[in-house]
């Protein structure tokens, strides 16, 4: 059994988090994700927890991908620059948890990419893969505007890495044009 979590069981308050960081959530969403893994570890003890971060496509299918592009043609709102992240490519997931599934690893898994970035920079990143007029991407904090929850959630996936042949791209890679 796989149950796919999320990076909303951290707080944000550690720089990294790893494989053998404990949850710490600050969000109802993290808390009952959170719950989750304890379930289904508790019920299924040689499963596959697989947190992950913000998933993009490559078709602009991704919500995050929908809203630079609503941003880019004028929409209102903004991408914040304080809340950083580590996305991962659904391919690449797609292929991590199958590989998981068909292997004999157990335990909690990180399944992002590489790159600590921003929404604001990813949002570039996707404007300019996707020929969209980047300078039109407005720039925000979470902080500023007083949205709880965690702001910086690096998720380290070097140790699942290791086990695994596929390779998770950073999005300054699977985003360049």
């Amino acid at each position: 059994m796989i149950q796919v979590s999320s990076r909303a069981v951290f707080s944000g308050l550690a720089e990294v988090y790893d494989e053998t960081s404990s949850p710490d959530p600050i969000s109802a969403y993290g808390a009952a994700k959170a719950a989750a893994e304890v379930a289904v570890r508790f019920l299924q003890p040689n499963s596959v927890i697989a947190r992950t971060s913000l998933i993009i496509g490559s078709a602009g299918d991704s919500d995050h991908e929908r809203l630079v592009h609503m941003l880019a043609a004028g929409a209102p709102g903004a991408l914040f620059t304080d809340e950083i992240i580590c996305a991962v490519h659904v391919a690449d997931l797609a292929a991590a948890l199958l590989e998981l599934a068909e292997g004999e690893r157990t335990g909690v898994h990180h399944l992002d990419g590489p790159d600590a970035i921003s929404r604001y920079e990813l949002g570039l990143l996707i404007a300019e893969r996707d020929g969209l007029a980047a300078g039109k991407l407005q720039k925000a904090t979470r902080v500023g505007r007083g949205i709880p929850g965690p702001v910086r959630v690096v998720l380290d996936s070097t140790s699942t890495q290791q086990h695994l042949r596929t390779r998770l791209r950073g999005a300054r890679e699977f985003l360049r044009p």
